[in-house]
């Protein structure tokens, strides 16, 4: 993991305007392509493979392209090997997308013959989503271009592209904590806070739009050796090697800063996005394989995200009022809130003893003068009445 302080903000690993080249046979694909990229990126067509080749040796501005699976002259499959096997480095490494239709989607993308591209995108995808994943797509080739010097650079294949969740999976099912005593392995899983009311507002989809604008920032803080995957569902995870606990809370304290003083833009309009993390390492963890790792990370981000969201969280918290292994207490503020909500008796004594330590924390912290004494009080009286255990 980059030792180096976190300064991105979602999405600015791409610069505005790149420039992106478009291949496919249909004039109506090309066009409307274009205009859909248009606002983020500046898009230049070609009809056929064959002058895609050509203006691709010629342009070295180009950062991305995206490419039917059947232009004419030269189709996508043969494009892509040419670029992969190129003697120009920049042509080796170029993001190389493809657009597909619904039913190419069940057999291109992911197949042995299409493992050199960069990724895919799909003709019914919304904008949004289509502009999330190619700013990723770019967003990661530039991070590694930085992070490289020199045409003879050793490739970084960690950084250069998002793992899948299948392809995530795998690595850490398989990931071996033998040498863990003197080289720690660290896992940190990342949420995003709020989301079921960002889902709310602004749609489904957004979860996507959002994972996507932090994954490129990551993908450029983290070393060539390192892994960053999607893990089980709306959640993005680091496997570092070399890391302990302490240097993993400092890296992901500065990715919940780094994030919470920025904006993002969805649909228009302009949201705080603030994102928790739970971390877990060989280095202070009793764990003994990659899954129980990665699972104890992940026990650790739910508790962080009940617990007030934009924290990391590296430890058991029993203390915290609305901690995940209780959810029955969160349940109940969301009763209160609901106008005309009400608790039964033994709702009541429950959130009460729940919140009761966090009331003595905040007046022995800020002496707000509560009257804690007869609160107690009342709450005992409640607790024996509704036949709560204490």
């Amino acid at each position: 993991m980059n030792k180096k302080a976190f300064q991105g903000k979602p999405g600015d690993t791409v610069g505005s305007r790149q420039r992106i080249l478009v291949i496919d046979g249909s004039r109506v694909v090309r066009a409307t392509l274009a205009k859909r990229l248009g606002d983020r990126f500046e898009v230049v067509e070609e009809a056929n493979g064959e002058s895609a080749w050509q203006r691709l040796m010629l342009d070295g501005s180009i950062a991305a392209v995206i490419s039917g699976i059947h232009p004419p002259r030269l189709d996508a499959h043969d494009l892509l090997a040419r670029l992969r096997t190129s003697a120009m480095r920049r042509l080796r490494e170029i993001p190389f997308i493809l657009l597909v239709s619904e039913i190419e989607n069940q057999a291109a993308p992911g197949s042995g013959d299409w493992s050199d591209a960069t990724g895919f995108i799909t003709k019914s995808m919304s904008t949004e989503v289509m502009v999330a994943h190619l700013d990723q797509w770019v967003g990661l080739h530039e991070a590694k271009s930085e992070t490289e010097s020199g045409p003879a650079a050793v490739p970084a294949p960690a950084v250069e592209k998002l793992m899948g969740r299948l392809e995530f999976s795998s690595l850490v099912s398989s990931l071996s904590l033998s040498a863990a005593e003197n080289f720690p392995v660290c896992a940190l899983v990342f949420g995003i806070d709020r989301l079921d009311e960002l889902i709310a507002a602004f749609g489904p989809d957004v979860a996507e739009i959002l994972t996507s604008r932090i994954a490129g920032p990551l993908a450029g803080k983290i070393d060539p050796q390192d892994h960053l995957g999607i893990f089980g569902k709306q959640r993005l995870a680091i496997i570092s090697y070399g890391v302990d606990l302490r240097l993993g809370t400092r890296f992901g304290k500065r990715v919940c800063k780094s994030l919470a003083s920025g904006r993002v833009t969805i649909r228009g309009q302009k949201i705080r996005m603030t994102v928790s993390i739970g971390i877990a390492s060989t280095s202070d963890d009793d764990v003994e394989s990659g899954p129980e790792l990665l699972a104890l990370a992940h026990q650790r981000l739910e508790q962080a995200l009940v617990c007030g969201g934009n924290t990391v969280c590296t430890e058991h918290r029993p203390d915290c009022p609305l901690h995940c292994q209780d959810r029955s207490v969160a349940a109940l503020f969301k009763v209160l809130k609901r106008d005309g909500g009400d608790l039964l008796p033994e709702q009541r004594s429950v959130l009460g003893l729940t919140v009761l330590p966090l009331l003595q924390t905040l007046e022995s912290r800020l002496s707000l003068g509560l009257p804690l004494q007869e609160i107690k009080h009342r709450l005992a009286r409640q607790t024996a009445e509704d036949g709560t255990p204490p």
